[in-house]
């Protein structure tokens, strides 16, 4: 989890950019994304950011760790740290409890975790994406069964970052961990059941 860590750090930075350019970051509560053919728009009160949008995406991932990052971050609406379902059934077939930090095959599932930056491409996505991680905290305490979410929509690339209203072009003041994350545009957000996905 250590990637899932610095990721954090890394909006931590982020934030700390925006509050120095006089944007608050907690005035960026009302967010929203509009997709425009090849191009993603969003738009976080003064702030604006372009993606492009590049190939398609449908993929099932088991759950480890992410969540939803709230009003105050502008680049994503949640931070998901996954397991792709064709990793997880060949750990599976070895280590049929590989998803418990106690058994052998956890070390390769952490070893092949994807992070993805996902932009909700409207309401309903984003509804979908808190769902997601509300099962995945309350069955990670009670029993920790994992929880699993289909995604399909399009990789993206971000472009810029922008303040329009004063002119200010941010791109060039970011790290390149957030120039070249992996930013996806999640056009539809599914719970799946994981044990009849690993059977």
């Amino acid at each position: 989890m250590g990637r899932l860590l610095l990721w954090l750090l890394v909006l931590g930075g982020a934030w700390a950019l925006l509050d120095t350019v006089g944007i608050s970051p907690l005035a960026l509560g009302g967010t929203g994304t509009r997709v425009d053919g090849g191009l993603v728009v969003r738009e976080a009160g003064d702030l604006e950011l372009r993606y492009s949008r590049t190939g398609p995406l449908e993929e099932t991932y088991m759950l480890f760790g992410g969540d939803v990052m709230g009003p105050g971050s502008s680049f994503a609406d949640a931070l998901v740290a996954g397991l792709p379902l064709g990793h997880a059934r060949l750990i599976a077939a070895s280590y049929p409890d590989f998803h418990l930090c106690k058994s052998p095959g956890a070390a390769q599932a952490q070893g092949l975790m994807e992070e993805l930056q996902v932009v909700a491409a409207d309401r309903a996505a984003e509804r979908a994406l808190a769902a997601a991680f509300d099962l995945f905290e309350s069955r990670f305490r009670a029993d920790g069964e994992r929880t699993c979410i289909r995604l399909r929509g399009h990789s993206l690339v971000l472009d810029s970052a922008q303040v329009p209203a004063v002119g200010r072009d941010l791109t060039p003041e970011l790290g390149s961990d957030v120039l070249h994350a992996r930013y996806v545009l999640a056009e539809d957000v599914a719970l799946e059941d994981c044990s009849a996905l690993l059977r």
